[in-house]
């Protein structure tokens, strides 16, 4: 009888696949460990992958930790942009929409506090991450800013929408890492209500 081949060590996949595997690999140690877990050697090992596979896929290791971070602020940016379209033209539809997708439920967990962490503390001295920061704050702060200058001009408010969308998105900000370091100290539902706290009175009550 002819002995069964083993299989390859390294199984072969689609290039887009083992690219997000990658991804995933290395957002799984900057959650376990930070940036000091951020490491080659301990992302091919959680990837089950040969070294060389990431060089295929990434020219260096920052352009595999801007692909991290892009992804991670994709699952938030496309459920953002899920709960304005279902929203449609109405623009405290829109507002609820963006409040509700920055404390998904995915997103919205202790676990990856790390790997947020860890990118954060690296933006200011890098200029990709810097760059990509950038490009989803802005998205972010129009698609508030939007909203809340047609709300403020449907109720004939006078507000500052571009600021109160900055106040927003520091106390989102501020809230999510308050719940990751101590989840008994606010829900998801609460962190939303105090949302509606800062900008109510500057426009109204807000059906949510």
């Amino acid at each position: 009888m002819t002995a069964a081949k083993k299989p390859p060590r390294y199984a072969r996949k689609q290039p887009a696949v083992r690219r997000r595997q990658l991804i995933e690999a290395a957002i799984r140690c900057l959650a376990e460990g930070g940036m000091s877990a951020f490491t080659i050697d301990r992302i091919c090992r959680e990837a089950g992958v040969s070294r060389g596979l990431i060089n295929h896929h990434f020219e260096s290791k920052n352009a595999l930790l801007v692909a991290a971070y892009e992804a991670m602020t994709e699952y938030l940016a496309e459920a953002s942009r899920a709960g304005m379209a279902e929203a449609g033209a109405d623009p405290v539809k829109r507002l609820n929409a963006m409040i509700a997708a920055s404390f998904v439920q995915d997103a919205f967990v202790k676990s990856q506090l790390r790997a947020w962490l860890a990118v954060w503390g690296e933006i200011s001295a890098n200029r990709q991450l810097l760059a990509l920061h950038r490009k989803r704050y802005d998205q972010y702060s129009e698609g508030l800013t939007s909203a809340i200058s047609a709300i403020a001009k449907q109720r004939k408010r006078k507000v500052d929408a571009k600021g109160l969308a900055r106040m927003l998105i520091a106390l989102i900000d501020g809230l999510w890492l308050e719940w990751c370091l101590d989840s008994s100290a606010l829900s998801s539902r609460s962190a939303r209500a105090a949302c509606y706290d800062l900008i109510e009175p500057h426009l109204g009550p807000i059906d949510r």
